[in-house]
This record gives C-alpha cells, structure tokens and sequence, in this order.
C-alpha cells in the first residue's frame, strides 16, 4: 500500500489551512489513484505548497447587489426641487401683490419684471438642462417659469386689463404650447401636465368669463396635450388635457346665457368629438388603459348642455352623441372594455333625448321601442354585452308600463281605470295601453330569439328563470293587446269579458305551440305545462268569477276542446319522438334473416325484399349499423 507523503497531514474536510492557497490539482477528480487527495504541485512545476484539503468546488456566490438607494436619493432630490419651485413661485406672487399695495412700481413694469423673471428661470433651466446630474433642478426651474409666466398672462389680462381678452387668450396658449414644446423635447410628463394644469386654473381669468374664449382655450389645450401625449405615450397628459376640457365645457354649458348658448354648444360637440378621437386612438394604438376615462367623460358637456335646451333641440343633441357612441360600440375591432364603456354612455345619452321631448306614457313607450332596438341588434350582433343593457331597458320599461298606461287594475277590473272613467271610454288611454302591450309583447319574443342567439339558451341547457321571465313579459302584453281590443271594439262589460274569455283561449293555443315545440326541448315543454296550469287557473279562479253568460260558456267550451285537443296531439307528437329516438334493434349478427324479411338497410336503400343467405363466418353482436364487406353490399343480405 502506497504511503501517503511525509509533512504535516492536511487539515480536516472544509476547513483551510493558514495561508493556503487555492491550487487547480486539488481538485479530488485531480487525485492520484492511491485515494488521497493532491495537496501539492507535481514534480519540477516550481508551484508553492498548498496545505488546503481542497473539497469539490461549490458554485461561486453571485456578488450582493448594491443597496438601491440612488432611486431615493432622486426621489428626494425631485421633491426639494419642485418644494423650492413653489415656494420660489409664492414669492412672486407676494412680491407683485406687495409691490401693488404700496405702489412700489407701476402696474407695467411689475409685469415686465414678472416676465423677466419667467423667461431667465426657463432659461437657466435649459442651461442646467444639458448637464445630466443637473435635470431634475431644472424640470423645477422650467415648472416655476412657466407658472411665472401664467401669473403675468392673467394680471395683464384680469387685473390691469392691459390686454383684451382675445390677445390673453392667445398668449395663454403660447405660454401652454411652449411648455408643452419644452417638456416633449425633455421628456418630462410632469412639466407637461404642469404646463396644462396651469393655462387651464388661469382660463377663467385670462377669459373673464367669456365663454366662446373660455371653451376655445380649453379645447385647443386638450388639442396640444394630446399631441404629446400620443407622441410620447404619456397617458396620464391625454387625461388631465381632457379632464379640465370636460369640466369648463360643461360649466358654461350649464351657467351660460342665452345668447351664448351656441358657443357653448360649439365648445361642448368639439370636446366631443376631440375627445373620442384622441381616446380611441389612444386605446386602439397606444393602449393607453387611463384613456377609457377620456372616452366616458367626453359626452358629459353635450348632455348637461341638451338638459339646459330641453325640448326637442336638447333631444337631438343627445340623440347625436348617443348616435356617435353607439357607432363606436358596435365597431368589432374594438376591445371589449371600449365597447363596454361606449355602450353604457350611448345608452344615457339615449335615455336623456327620450326624457327631454317625451313624458308620460309616450316615453315609457319609447323605451320599451328602444329597448326592442337593444334586443335585436343583441340577436344579431350575438353580443351579450348588448343584451345586458337591453335588459336594463327592458326593464325600465316592463316597471313603466305597469305602472302608467298599462296597470294590472286595468286589466282585471271592471271599469277599468284609466281605460274607463265615469262611463265614457278614454281613447287615448286605450290606443296608448294597446300600443305598450303590442310593444311589450315584441320585447318578449325580440328576447327570447337574443337569449337563444347569444348561446343563454339551448334545446338541453336552457336557462328556465329567462324562459320565465320573458314568458310572464308576453302574456301580460298579450293579455292587455286582447282586453284592450275587446274594449275599444265594445267599451262596456262586454268587450271587458269577452276580451278575458280570448285571452284565456289564447293562453291555452300558447301552451299547445310551446308544448308541440318542446317535445325535445326541456325549457319549452315546462313552459307549455306550466302555460296549460295558469289557464286552467285562470278559468276557475277569474273567469268562473268575474264572467257571465255566453263570455263565461265560451271560455271554459273553447278552452277544454283546445286542452283536448292538445291532449291527443301531444301524445302522438311524444309516441312518435320516442319511435325515433329507440328504433326496433337489428337481429345479432351470425343469424340468419327469416324469408320474406327485409334485410336492415335494404328499405332505405330502395332493394327488394329478398331471402337472406347466412353469413358464412359467425361474427360477434355488435351495436350500430350493419356490417359491410369489401365489395361495398350488406352482410345481411345476398350478393346482388
């Protein structure tokens, strides 16, 4: 056995010995074949003793990553900068408000100092600016010089009335343009929104209240914010541009006279459109998410204003912006989210130019008109989002008609308020009340075709509360559609029961369609069950009661034949189902056919019954259709 060297034996595993040094031969696949490890340079390579055990190598430790605190440092950097920007800005403001209360100088030169000091701080910053470490001092710097620079514009302009608003207005914009110019060329949202948010505090009083100025500047600086915006992808910019556009379209819309109403009206169809274009573009392209904002604030001023009008020029105005977003939503390349929100403005849109010209029951009708133009375009678009805010309408208009120009008492009781008043037939009540129940009626089939287009319902896994639903929606139309018939015919206690006596025969008609239909349609079937119990109901609960005579005679003869009737159909429609579904089973296969049998598919294929030879090889039953041999012909059969 090979002896190990002579020296000082090697430390234990893991640990190192002092002043070792790390040696590529010391690796234990390195080591000799007499199983000890190489602890030393070969012979002649003049390497130094290395008295380390060398273990395997381990992976070497990623070095540890330095302590970010230079974002924290800029962070506190920034918010030195823009604390001393304000503060330097408050100063000048009360160095021009003292130097006014003491008539230090006169009003012009207090103005040209201000704008001095404005333009030096700009330009001090884009000096600072072409230092790298300097950038955050000098966003600051331009920030307090383009405020510096607002404060000038409005003094001159609201003040001293140094300048006529026209002039002030135009100098504003290049004030917000220069700003705007300056943070695109650095790169600076902040001194971007900073520039915006300072023309628009400064508008009312660069413009004195004038609202043909007030609107235009507000419009050009959404117009310019979201040229930047867009450019450099800054959301939050496109935002607040259109955010103080909103807000100052729709307060002079609301507080404007009436000779200025059609400025404001300009001013409010400009952020509109400005508004939409700019959001959809920015949704569409940049996939800016903050924009869905832009695009459901945009129609706020052309509402309030279409409230201020009233009649039906606010309608149409309504109407308009309920047209544009409603275009927008039925676009198919657009996201959901966009298509969402377009929705839900176009449809307050469309509620406010159905209130502004109609009251009453008119409206309530021209809701549940809408509400049927929701429902269809559900069904043909297949959208369920569409069906949802159908259903909000449908709603509404469901709970209006009930309420107003078709209420339950009219239809039960005899005389029949608001159908009949002190005897004398109300034929406005009644056309009003036949034309909410036809619509009402419409609503219902209009939603059941949406619910089965948008995948709601199908032959097995219908929904039945919608069933429910919509069905309850169609026979009360369809009970009000005959009883006011019948009145307007006969408006007495005749036509009342008459009327009943068909809407009960009606049901019972319905419930034959629904249950022939549902033979293999489990939502149909219970409706047509539950259609037959409610008119079974309704003979022995109301009209048992409440008719008499010949009415009474003709209800209860003309609803038991058609029961029966239904009765000997559906039994036969059922026996015939279930023939179809189980067919007679096909004799097993390896058995011979009796004579004068006919072969399975020999019928269908139009051959004449023949005597079946047996096959020669008995082959195992099988389920399905019959067997075929390599020659195309049946095995149940002889060859042909």
């Amino acid at each position: 056995m090979a002896q190990p060297p002579s020296g000082p034996r090697p430390p234990a595993p893991g640990r190192t010995a002092p002043g070792a040094t790390p040696w590529p031969g010391n690796h234990p696949a390195a080591a000799p074949a007499t199983g000890w490890p190489q602890q030393y340079p070969p012979a002649g390579s003049g390497a130094p003793w290395n008295r380390q055990f060398h273990a395997p190598h381990a992976p070497a430790r990623p070095p540890a990553a330095p302590r970010k605190t230079g974002a924290a440092s800029l962070t506190g950097a920034r918010l030195l900068a823009w604390t001393g920007g304000a503060v330097t800005l408050l100063g000048v403001v009360m160095l021009l408000v003292l130097a006014a209360s003491r008539g230090w100088f006169s009003p012009g030169a207090r103005l040209v100092a201000g704008a001095a000091l404005g333009v030096v701080l700009i330009g001090l910053a884009a000096w600072l600016h072409r230092k790298e470490t300097a950038r955050t001092g000098a966003a600051a710097l331009a920030g307090t010089g383009v405020a510096a620079l607002y404060l000038v514009v409005g003094s001159a302009t609201a003040q001293y009335e140094y300048l006529p608003p026209a002039v002030g207005l135009l100098l504003a914009v290049l004030v917000a343009a220069g700003g705007l110019g300056l943070a695109d060329v650095w790169r600076l949202q902040a001194l971007a929104i900073g520039a915006v948010v300072g023309a628009a505090v400064l508008a009312p009083f660069v413009t004195q209240g004038w609202v043909p100025l007030l609107g235009g500047l507000v419009v050009v600086l959404e117009i310019a914010a979201g040229i930047v915006a867009l450019r450099r992808n800054w959301p939050w910019l496109l935002v607040v541009g259109a955010g103080w556009a909103v807000l100052y379209t729709a307060l002079a819309a609301g507080v404007a006279r009436s000779s200025a109403l059609w400025a404001a009206g300009t001013s409010a169809i400009a952020t509109l459109v400005v508004g939409v274009a700019f959001a959809l573009y920015a949704l569409a392209k940049r996939d800016m998410a903050p924009a869905h904002g832009v695009l459901a604030s945009a129609a706020l001023p052309t509402l309030v204003l279409a409230g201020r009008l009233g009649g039906w020029g606010g309608a149409a105005l309504a109407a308009g912006a309920a047209v544009l977003m409603l275009g927008v939503a039925l676009v198919p390349s657009f996201s959901r989210p966009i298509r969402v929100v377009s929705l839900a403005v176009g449809a307050v849109a469309l509620l406010v130019a159905t209130s502004l010209p109609f009251s009453g029951e008119v409206a309530i009708a021209v809701i549940v008109g809408e509400a049927i133009g929701f429902t269809v375009a559900a069904a043909m678009l297949r959208s369920r989002i569409t069906l949802m805010f159908a259903g909000g309408f449908a709603i509404l208009g469901v709970l209006g008609a009930v309420a107003r120009p078709l209420p339950p008492t009219a239809l039960a009781l005899f005389p029949m308020p608001p159908f009949i008043r002190g005897g004398l037939p109300q034929q406005g009540a009644l056309v009003t009340g036949l034309l909410v129940a036809v619509l009402l009626v419409g609503l219902a089939v209009a939603m059941l075709v949406a619910f089965e287009r948008t995948g709601l319902l199908g032959s097995r896994d219908g929904r039945t509360a919608l069933w429910v639903i919509a069905g309850l929606v169609g026979l009360y139309g369809l009970t009000g559609v005959a009883v006011a018939t019948a009145v307007l015919i006969s408006p007495d206690r005749n036509g009342f029961v008459a009327g009943h006596a068909v809407v009960t025969v009606s049901w019972t008609i319905l419930a034959l369609v629904l249950l022939a239909r549902g033979i293999r349609n489990t939502p149909l079937r219970i409706a047509g069950l539950v259609l037959v119990a409610a008119a079974v109901a309704k003979l022995i609960l109301f009209d048992l009661v409440s008719l008499d005579g010949l009415a009474r005679v003709g209800a209860f003869l003309g609803a038991g034949l058609v029961l029966l009737a239904a009765g000997v159909r559906y039994a036969r429609l059922v026996a015939e189902a279930e023939q179809t579904d189980n067919p007679s089973p096909a004799p097993p296969a390896g058995r011979p056919v009796p004579a004068g049998a006919v072969a399975p598919g020999q019928a269908a294929q139009g051959r004449p019954p023949t005597q079946a030879q047996p096959p020669t090889q008995a082959q195992p039953p099988t389920q399905g259709p019959p067997p075929q041999d390599q020659g195309g012909r049946d095995t149940w059969g002889p060859p042909q």
